[in-house]
């Protein structure tokens, strides 16, 4: 079950602005400019830089001269994190 939303942002653009957003929004394929701004605003954006830093980690767990069996938990923690991340940038 949704929940309903009733509080309203209202939000004002130039028309450069306004073009920019919508480009924005149909390269996303979102549907609607309001799902588009709500998920840009509270869904925390993962971005190259951060995936970089995961798969440095990651690179740095595998390059270890003993994996402990804790190292390999922590490497498959780094793996689903990678993951998320992709997927979430797939998403967008």
């Amino acid at each position: 079950m949704s929940t309903r939303r009733d509080k309203l942002v209202k939000v004002r653009f130039t028309e450069d602005e306004f073009s920019r957003l919508e480009t924005l929004r149909q390269s996303a394929g979102s549907e609607s400019c309001a799902v588009f701004v709500r998920r840009k605003a509270l869904e925390p954006e993962i971005g190259t830089g951060a995936i970089a830093a995961l798969v440095g980690q990651i690179g740095v767990t595998l390059n270890a001269e003993e994996i402990a069996p804790k190292k390999l938990e922590h490497l498959a923690d780094l793996l689903f994190d990678l993951t998320q991340a992709l997927r979430k940038m797939q998403r967008t």
